[in-house]
């Protein structure tokens, strides 16, 4: 989870910055896609695959093909909307594995009192030390394995939120700086 976090964390970052280059309002036609692309192309390994660089290079190399603004947009959309989807498939795991605590916490809650029904004889005896250890076990057990649980969703839930508005954010940042200046000529 933190791992993928920060790496949500440095492509948000990205959307601070000028990647286009382009003084503010300067209409982006034909002509200027080569340089867009190549000035895409030039940023670091690690930038350069973020989700807002191929988005917009995508978008650049789509209008260089079809010099249809609707089709740039269209294209930006599809990538965005397919990494959303790369990345809430990437989740899948630590859901299960989130579902799966909660589980294992009740394994161990009936192995505890089966413990305690083993030592059920004693409790007869008038000893009930063994039993009540075997109890607490078994529900210190599931309360661990829920509260676990409960702070492991809490963080995917805020690390899927982070990658949603990563989604939102690099299509509204595409749209902004570069499909409304674009110019078809």
């Amino acid at each position: 989870l933190a791992y993928k976090g920060r790496a949500v964390y440095l492509q948000q970052k990205l959307l601070e910055q000028d990647l286009l280059g382009l003084p503010e309002n300067m209409p982006v036609g034909l002509e200027d896609t080569r340089s867009l692309s190549e000035r895409l192309r030039s940023l670091p390994a690690r930038a350069r695959e973020s989700l807002l660089p191929r988005t917009l290079l995508t978008a650049i190399e789509r209008f260089a093909a079809t010099r249809n603004v609707q089709d740039v947009s269209t294209a930006a959309r599809a990538v965005c909307e397919s990494e959303g989807e790369r990345l809430e498939s990437e989740l899948s795991i630590i859901r299960y594995i989130a579902w799966a605590i909660p589980s294992v916490g009740f394994i161990g809650t009936v192995r505890g009192i089966g413990d305690a029904l083993g030592q059920a004889h004693r409790a007869v005896e008038g000893d009930i030390t063994g039993v009540t250890a075997s109890l607490g076990v078994a529900f210190n057990s599931t309360f661990i394995a829920l509260v676990i649980s409960i702070v492991l969703m809490f963080f995917i839930h805020q690390l899927q939120l982070m990658q949603e508005r990563l989604v939102f954010d690099s299509e509204r940042y595409v749209d902004q700086w570069l499909v409304r200046r674009l110019k078809v000529q």
